[in-house]
């Protein structure tokens, strides 16, 4: 199957996390992310997939069918054996994220099943997982779906998504990074983690990539502790429909927020055009999901407890964001719609 690109948004959550996939495993998650982000935009999905919702046990969960070729690379990749591989390997992991408030280990998929006549795949997941791929609460990052999909490299996949539209400097400590990727009884010597990790990814985000990376080796006395990564932007590889519908965007405000919504949040809040793009993507969300005059009463609603906040404009961009998870729940999760 062609690869029909498109930017996606990915969970920081889902971005950060601790895991050990497979190339072909990661491409069965990035079309997870492609199929939840088209619900949630309110778009029809691709007529070659289907998900249903179904309860077992008092759990709720999804059945996800795909053809073989959405995991391929190009129509000339023929490796079945890998996907099934990569199925029956994520049936049995999880990832793990962690931060300062929380710790989490989610299993991704059950029950993969392969319909050979069809060349189609099915599996389960869990609502526990749906929701921790649409946890937008600690962020998110945004990035081409063709270019991930055709990376050699599952490093090449993770730092792709950590560097896509970063504008500044970010530093890891490589206890960090390797938890992150879950090599920490890899690579025992540094030098060899740049060898086999860094720089092979680097190479290729050179090669094909719209981001890549300079990085500084940080020292703690004599010894390496961390990597700084410095984002660098190649538009040269972007896709030039994505870009134009990006600079489409950036040209108003208003392309997703009316004019009466821009003006609140301007004068009431004190917003400015650069914060209000910074969110266009929360915005498009709400857009597409709530009405015009539904979206100024929350507003409106928020405007007194928003005066004891420390932050009052990020009280107001923490609680849209709240409410877009409460929207899509309602309208995807407590709903048979699928």
């Amino acid at each position: 199957m062609k690869i029909n690109n498109k930017e996606v948004i990915q969970s920081y959550i889902l971005t950060t996390a601790k895991y050990d996939y497979s190339v072909y495993e990661k491409r069965i998650l990035y079309r997870i992310i492609e199929q939840l982000q088209s619900l949630i935009e309110g778009k029809e999905l691709n007529k070659n997939y289907s998900m249903k919702e179904f309860s077992y046990d008092d759990m709720k969960l999804f059945k996800f069918t795909f053809p073989f070729s959405a995991f391929k690379k190009s129509e000339e990749d023929k490796n079945h054996a890998q996907i099934k591989k990569a199925l029956l390997s994520l049936e049995k992991k999880g990832f793990e994220y962690e931060d300062s408030e929380t710790w989490e280990t989610i299993n991704i998929l059950y029950l993969p099943k392969v319909f050979k006549n069809k060349e189609y795949i099915g599996f389960t997941l869990r609502e526990e997982i749906i929701q921790a791929f649409l946890d937008f609460s600690k962020g998110y990052k945004k990035y081409e779906l063709k270019t991930a999909m055709e990376f050699e490299s599952t490093f090449s996949m993770r730092f792709y998504e950590l560097l896509s539209n970063q504008k500044t400097p970010i530093n890891y400590s490589i206890d960090s990074l390797k938890k992150m990727f879950q090599i920490e009884n890899k690579y025992k010597l540094t030098a060899d983690f740049f060898r086999y990790v860094i720089e092979p990814a680097k190479k290729e985000l050179d090669k094909c990539s719209p981001y890549t990376f300079h990085y500084e080796k940080i020292k703690t006395g004599r010894k390496i502790t961390g990597i700084r990564f410095i984002p660098i932007h190649q538009p040269q590889f972007e896709d030039a429909e994505i870009k134009k519908q990006r600079l489409n965007k950036q040209m108003s405000n208003r392309w997703f927020i009316p004019k009466n919504i821009e003006d609140y949040l301007k004068y009431n809040f004190d917003f400015s055009d650069k914060e209000l793009k910074n969110n266009l993507n929360l915005f498009e969300n709400l857009y597409n999901n709530l009405s015009e005059e539904h979206l100024l009463d929350f507003l409106t609603e928020l405007r007194e407890p928003s005066v004891y906040a420390d932050n009052r404009k990020g009280f107001i961009i923490g609680a849209l964001k709240k409410r877009m998870e409460q929207i899509f729940e309602q309208k995807y999760l407590k709903n048979d719609h699928f």
